[in-house]
């Protein structure tokens, strides 16, 4: 949903998401970012079973200043622990959350 590029700084993978249409959501409370936002993410191994993950957000037809998430990212080591499928609902989303999508002016 926008262009991204990465490199590396020491241990770190970097990536810059720019380039977004402006019509994501962060969340399911409506909470949105502009096609100016700038994303920078950053992944960093914690030890073998764990990786650090911090993005700042960085949109000023949004939000009055670059704000930041971060949080670890945990490997599921279970004995036979299995991704199953999951099937989404066609249009569920936009039933349910629609009406919070960003208006665009005409």
């Amino acid at each position: 949903m926008g262009w991204s590029n990465g490199h590396w700084e020491g241990d770190t993978l970097v990536v810059e998401v720019t380039g977004l249409n402006g019509q994501s959501w962060f969340d399911r409370a409506g909470n949105f970012a502009s096609e100016n936002v700038r994303i920078v993410e950053r992944y960093a191994f914690a030890d073998p079973d764990h990786l650090n993950y911090e993005a700042t957000i960085d949109d000023e037809t949004v939000f009055t200043r670059p704000w930041k998430i971060s949080l670890p990212l945990y490997r599921r080591k279970e004995m036979k622990a299995q991704l199953t499928e999951f099937k989404c609902v066609e249009f569920t989303e936009e039933m349910l959350y629609g009406h919070l999508r960003k208006q665009v002016d005409k």
